[in-house]
């Protein structure tokens, strides 16, 4: 399950802004994976003016169920964290 979503992040310029991350190599990754792995009638634009302008979440925490040790049934959940260069309830950065 996918949780933590940054309310001030709504499309590419302001993922980029807040990760740190060259707005190109987003845009070329983007584009890539749509030509791949999207149908036609699905792919996302070309036009990297478009693709900034594009809504987008930012998610900075992913839940995974984890078999309990030795359990056939019982799960607990784990936690990985991504912040990028954003600090983690103000301490250092965190990418789990």
């Amino acid at each position: 399950m996918l949780k933590g979503r940054q309310d001030d992040v709504s499309n590419i310029a302001c993922f980029r802004r807040d990760l740190g991350v060259v707005i190109q190599i987003i845009c070329r990754g983007l584009m890539r994976y749509s030509r791949h792995n999207l149908p036609p009638d699905r792919r996302l634009p070309e036009d990297s003016q478009i693709l900034n302008s594009l809504p987008v979440e930012l998610l900075t925490q992913l839940e995974i169920p984890v078999l309990a040790f030795q359990e056939t049934e019982i799960y607990h959940m784990d936690r990985a964290r991504y912040t990028g260069a954003l600090p983690f309830r103000t301490h250092s950065s965190r990418n789990d």
